[in-house]
């Protein structure tokens, strides 16, 4: 039987290897916010970003239990998270911590999966074209980089008997506080605060007081306090005029005044010089100002900043955070100049 013209040359294509074709979409260019589901910080900066064409995904430490899986490359520079395929641009560390992890009843198990998962987390900042928030400067660190810059700052000391600090300090008072953060999660969701207390510097006991490292500094008599939050090279300022403990922000925020305002010149370029030198796009940053003289307490790399938004009914940090995060995820974009939105 005669074979029909031009069937011969295409019965011998399908003879030949069967070509491929990847039909699946392609990871989704995005902002990845690492962080647990009561940042509502983050859910407003969403709303904004998503509102200005950003897309963006979030992956919460206390919903990890729920994860049905997570896949990064990093040759692609790609996440595969829940099954969505993601190119994170810019990735932010916030309150990321694998302590929030439900765990079983093996101690040696849960220990392993959260470690396991923090690692995670840090692998998923590493394929971004951009981190944020990922290390937090020391505090020490910070205080002797201030005083680098000629930033004035208080004498500081970190010890584990405060009653040896009668002898290594002469001021009246003194502020106590925790080396690394003010909340402990013994189980996951329930956060314990270790809060900043001021002491009568002769009140501490003269003998041996042995107990875990603590801060413990020097109390700097002051006019006034600024929460100063540096994004990208903004300065937005918060006063706290006065008259609360250290602790009051977070046992007793109502009782704390909050005013939104310019900060003074010296304040803002304190932030900037201190931004700069530690590489921070973002830093929440505290000041006490004596006589006009910024003192320099710490910067929070997460600081939070809706509270202070809430009580001054403003929105200028939360449209700055957007506005950071939207021109860096524009500029990692394939093709992109580099110079930003």
């Amino acid at each position: 039987m005669a074979v029909p013209d031009g069937a011969e040359a295409f019965f011998g294509q399908l003879s030949s290897p069967a070509r491929v074709f990847d039909v699946r979409p392609g990871p989704v260019p995005c902002v990845l916010f690492l962080s647990r589901s009561c940042d509502s910080e983050l859910d407003a900066v969403r709303d904004l970003l998503g509102g200005a064409g950003v897309r963006s995904a979030r992956l919460n430490a206390d919903e990890l239990a729920a994860t049905t899986g997570l896949t990064v490359d990093p040759v692609t520079r790609t996440a595969c998270v829940n099954g969505r395929r993601l190119a994170p641009t810019v990735t932010w560390t916030r309150h990321f911590s694998a302590n929030a992890i439900e765990g079983g009843d093996d101690a040696a198990h849960r220990l392993f999966a959260r470690e396991s998962w923090q690692a995670a987390a840090d692998e998923l900042a590493a394929i971004s074209g951009t981190s944020l928030g990922a290390r937090r400067p020391a505090l020490l660190a910070q205080l002797r980089l201030a005083r680098h810059h000629e930033v004035a700052v208080p004498r500081t000391i970190v010890t584990t008997d405060p009653g040896r600090a009668r002898d290594a300090f002469a001021c009246p008072r003194l502020v106590i506080k925790a080396v690394h953060r003010h909340f402990v999660e013994a189980a996951p969701g329930r956060l314990s605060g270790i809060f900043p207390t001021v002491v009568e510097r002769r009140s501490l006991p003269a003998g041996p007081w042995p107990g875990p490292p603590v801060i413990v500094q020097e109390y700097v008599e002051h006019e006034t306090e600024w929460r100063v939050y540096y994004v990208g090279g903004q300065v937005h300022g918060f006063e706290l005029p006065g008259g609360h403990s250290p602790a009051d922000l977070w046992t007793a925020g109502g009782r704390v005044e909050v005013r939104s305002g310019e900060p003074p010149p010296a304040v803002a370029a304190a932030a900037t010089l201190l931004a700069s030198a530690m590489s921070l796009r973002y830093g929440a940053f505290d000041f006490l100002v004596r006589e006009g003289t910024p003192v320099f307490l710490e910067v929070n790399p997460d600081g939070d900043w809706r509270w202070a938004e809430r009580r001054t009914r403003t929105t200028l940090v939360t449209n700055a955070v957007a506005a950071l995060l939207a021109g860096l995820h524009r500029e990692a974009l394939p093709g992109a100049s580099g110079r930003g939105p």
